[in-house]
Parts: structure tokens; sequence; C-alpha cells
């Protein structure tokens, strides 16, 4: 049985429901900076790599350029454009629960972030007992983009293949999300740091701070849910994330 978000939360404070959103907008503008640097160098790179072709053609004799070449790069910079578009309501002002498209929408965010990352060599591994949830879909995009992103960053060069697997398991209570990845995994001790706001998870991963899966965290907790992580050292990392089921004409805020 399903419940309305009144029922599910009835001692959340407007105070918190107002962090949820907070939360949610705060992630939607990380992602929408990062975006925009993202296609700004793909558009430049582009740019210049056809002027590269035309101008070594030009020097060899005025010929045509290697048009297969100019052909791939349009290509791959329409690709990364198309990827850029929304379904309505994909976004925090639009925070009302809808039917949501899972491998569509995995399958986009897996493909962004392998752009962002430099990971095209990983691997999507989809296990869905249902193609469709009815949640938020800005909430779930933002969660999903930042473990996804995730696993890619700290993928194991030393392994033979490297993929990222979701999996989806539904019940009258809620959805149950697993993500999991063969990657570098944690040291001993250190799980419990992982969602700590200013945590660098192991010497070996990228410099910067570890905000995001604090972020998450908090936004899945205020949302109902409950995220936890399995990991060990060279082991990969597991995220197992339950989340409340709503109706799908009710709000949170």
């Amino acid at each position: 049985m399903r419940h309305s978000a009144k029922e599910r939360i009835p001692t959340v404070s407007n105070l918190q429901l107002l962090l949820a959103y907070v939360t949610d907008l705060e992630l939607e503008v990380d992602r929408l900076r990062r975006q925009g640097q993202f296609v700004q160098h793909e558009v430049r790179e582009t740019l210049k790599r056809i002027q590269l072709l035309s101008t070594d053609a030009t020097q060899a004799g005025n010929t045509p350029p290697p048009l297969a070449e100019i052909d791939q790069a349009a290509k791959q910079l329409a690709a990364v454009l198309r990827d850029l578009q929304e379904q309505p309501g994909y976004h925090p002002a639009y925070d009302q629960v809808i039917a949501i498209a899972v491998r569509p929408l995995v399958e986009q965010v897996f493909r962004w972030q392998q752009r962002l990352v430099g990971a095209a060599e990983v691997t999507l591994r989809l296990e869905l007992e249902s193609d469709h949830v009815e949640w938020f879909p800005a909430r779930l995009r933002h969660i999903l983009d930042n473990l996804i992103s995730n696993a890619l960053k700290y993928r194991d060069p030393g392994k033979v293949e490297a993929w990222v697997q979701l999996g989806l398991r539904v019940s009258p209570e809620g959805y149950e999300f697993r993500l999991s990845d063969n990657g570098i995994g944690l040291p001993v001790g250190k799980r419990d740091q992982m969602f700590e706001l200013f945590c660098r998870a192991a010497p070996a991963r990228a410099a910067g701070l570890g905000v995001g899966l604090a972020v998450v965290k908090l936004l899945v907790e205020q949302s109902g849910g409950t995220l936890t992580v399995d990991s060990g050292e060279g082991q990969g990392t597991t995220f197992l994330m339950v989340l409340p089921r709503y109706d799908i004409d009710d709000f949170l805020l």
C-alpha cells in the first residue's frame, strides 16, 4: 500500500522540507556548472579539430579535407547535444512525483558521466525488475548522477574489465537500488567516513572534497529513504539505496 508524503514523514518540519529542496537545487546548480564547462570544452575542441583538418588539407594542395574525420567529429558533438535534452519535469522546480523510465535515465546519466570522467572503457550493466518507478525525477537523477560519477572516478585501471552495475527491486513499500562497481574500493575503516562532508575516501582517489556523497545521503534521508555503503580495498563498492513510494500526485513540498 502506498502512502502520501505526509503519512510517510509525519514529523518532518517545514525547515527539513526546505532543506531537501535547497539540497536538490544545490546539486542542480553544480550539475549545470559542470555540464556547461564540458560542453564549452567539447565545442572548442571539435572546432579546432575541423579547422586543423581543413588547414592541413589546404596546405597539401587545396584538396578536400578528410570528410570522414570531420563527419565523425560532428557526430560526436551531436551525441553530446542529444544527451543534454531532458524530459519535462526533470528540474527541482517541478517537485512532483511522476512515472520515470529508469533504463533511459540511467543510460543517459552513465554516458554523460563517462564523458566528464573520460571513462569510455567502463561498461554498464542493468538488472531492473521494473522499467518505471514513480518518484521525483530531478531528485533521482541527481542521486544517480553522483553515485555513478563516484563509481567511474574510482575505477581500477589494473582490472581487465571495468564495470558499473545498477539493480532495481520493487516492493509495495519502496524501491531498492543497488549500485555496484569493481573499482579500487575503500581501505578498512574508511567506510564510516565516506559520507562525511569534507572527507576524501583514500589517498589514491582524486584530490577534492567529498561533498557530493554527503549531500546525496542528506537528500535521500530527507526524502524518507536510506543510503548505505559496503566496500573493501580492491574489491569495489556497493551503494544500497531504499526509497519510499509515494502517490503519483503527491508532493513533498
